[in-house]
């Protein structure tokens, strides 16, 4: 890699990424993928991952808003992309000839929706969205999407909901989402409309449900929707946050270090500083109980981790100089440094840990087994 981009970067193995999609589609039992590449697809660079997945045949995509979905269809995207959240009515006949799938989950929204597309004489593309049980998103009776399915204008390509613990194997969750499952089933069956409603627990633990579609997110990043479930064989994580030694230092027994002096040497000890910090993503709440990867070894981080550079014991690590490469995260180590174990240890979540590197992290992407594009925000 040129030594420019050299500070912090986000290692994404796009070869991982495809063979996980190709896993999924035999957990997908022949129902067509959404892949779900909001959030800049969880950290990874949404317009690269989805260029990827289109070369796997994925012909459909799943976004939070507008200004996600334009930026994959300015970045060549081939498919339709479905937008979860609210869209200005305006803004949608802006985009009307750009493919994408619109969410009405209010008949109020629905009907406004619906006067203007007659007004104009065109026609929009929606999913209508049912709450099932998350108290968000979504009407909630037969009578409301009867209702919307009468309106003009609209053309309803199929229904969905989404699952509140999907990713548990509690026997009273798994009741929960068997009725959320069950509610929106037996509205679309009466009506005639394809439906989805696998998201990443769905399609692990829930494989049994009908549908038309399911929707990968986490899964397909290679990691799991809840850490105490099991997981498939073959699904890796996709990501690695890398840095770099940028300096050797020796401190003595008694010497401090960092914000707040919440570490003190207990002997003569070797430091490395790493340029990387919480602004890049590296939660400053694993100061004191994490261990990056330096030459293969454990170094544990030394004091608080700051917002762009932080201090490593490498005492016991031979041969360390300024340019090694360090890993963050990763499963290296048999996981010793996973974005699993780091979410469990300061109480959150993998999705949260992913979508937090930062945008000032360059993206480095590797396909058919090298290097072959950096992506830079800043």
């Amino acid at each position: 890699m040129n030594n420019f981009y050299r500070r912090t970067w986000a290692e994404i193995d796009l070869d991982t990424l495809k063979n996980n999609i190709n896993r999924i589609k035999t957990l997908a039992k022949g129902k067509e993928i959404f892949a779900v590449v909001k959030a800049n697809a969880y950290g990874h660079g949404d317009t690269h991952c989805a260029a990827a997945l289109n070369k796997c045949g994925i012909r459909h995509f799943a976004v939070s808003n507008l200004w996600e979905a334009q930026g994959l269809t300015e970045g060549g995207i081939q498919g339709d992309i479905l937008i979860f959240g609210y869209c200005d009515i305006p803004l949608i006949f802006d985009n009307l000839d750009k493919g994408y799938i619109f969410t009405v989950g209010d008949t109020e929204y629905a009907k406004q929706l619906s006067e203007e597309a007659v007004r104009r004489g065109c026609t929009v593309p929606v999913h209508i969205k049912l709450d099932t049980g998350m108290s968000r998103v979504g009407i909630s009776t037969e009578e409301e999407c009867d209702l919307i399915l009468s309106l003009g204008g609209l053309d309803c390509r199929a229904a969905y909901t989404h699952f509140a613990v999907a990713d548990s194997l509690d026997e009273e969750n798994m009741e929960f989402t068997r009725s959320q499952y069950d509610k929106l089933a037996a509205i679309c069956r009466t009506r005639g409309l394809k439906m989805h409603s696998q998201n990443s627990g769905g399609i692990l633990y829930h494989d049994d449900y009908e549908g038309d579609f399911v929707r990968a997110g986490i899964v397909m990043y290679g990691h799991k929707p809840d850490a105490a479930c099991p997981f498939p064989d073959g699904i890796k994580p996709v990501l690695q946050l890398k840095t770099v030694v940028c300096q050797l230092k020796t401190i003595e027994a008694g010497t401090t270090v960092s914000y707040g002096r919440t570490f003190t040497a207990q002997r003569r000890t070797s430091l490395a500083l790493i340029s990387c910090g919480y602004a890049d993503g590296f939660n400053r709440q694993l100061s004191g109980q994490w261990s990056c990867v330096v030459n293969g070894a454990q170094a544990p981080v030394c004091g608080r981790i700051c917002m762009d550079q932080t201090l490593l014991d490498v005492t016991d690590i031979p041969d360390v100089k300024v340019g090694d490469v360090v890993t963050v995260y990763s499963d290296e180590l048999d996981g010793g440094c996973s974005i699993e174990r780091a979410a469990e240890l300061i109480g959150t979540i993998n999705y949260e840990l992913l979508c937090a590197v930062g945008t000032r992290v360059p993206r480095i992407y590797i396909e058919d087994g090298h290097e072959t594009e950096v992506q830079r925000y800043v």
